[in-house]
């Protein structure tokens, strides 16, 4: 499986997005979500849904660095994602190449043993993230810190 990434996204209506890059099984575009831009994994000849997503913040310049830097054949998902709307996680055929690249991830694309950003993650808890009891104390040790109290 190779991948195509296009120099020029290419526009598709049916999506009302852009095409990004492609690959033997799946085309990957962008498009407008409310308060962020998602990335979407479509199968070929399918236009009744996709089967992976990842949010961005809204800046096409992220979506479009992130896609031009992931290789979909060893690594599983894409880089710089703050939230994965879908279940299962996507594979690479070839993930064994990346093992590090390719360590579990919660749905907020952190590494699980490197703890959640997002407070309250379900996944980070038990696996070195903050839980929100713990988070709050951090904070409100901050706080102190920074009054000088």
């Amino acid at each position: 499986m190779t991948v195509r990434h296009h120099p020029k996204p290419l526009p598709d209506e049916h999506w009302q997005g852009e095409e990004l890059a492609a690959d033997d099984t799946h085309r990957y575009l962008w498009l407008w979500q409310g308060f962020n831009i998602r990335l979407i994994a479509v199968p070929h000849d399918d236009d009744l849904g996709y089967d992976h997503g990842w949010c961005y913040p809204r800046d096409p310049a992220i979506v479009r660095a992130a896609v031009a830097g992931w290789d979909p054949d060893t690594q599983d998902e894409p880089a710089d994602w703050h939230k994965r709307p879908t279940t299962p996680v996507r594979r690479a055929p070839r993930r064994d190449e990346q093992p590090d690249y390719n360590r579990p991830r919660c749905v907020h694309g952190c590494y699980l043993h490197d703890g959640c950003r997002t407070i309250g993650c379900p996944e980070a808890v038990g696996h070195g993230g903050p839980s929100v009891r713990e988070a709050a104390a951090a904070d409100r040790r901050w706080e102190l810190e920074k009054t000088g109290e």
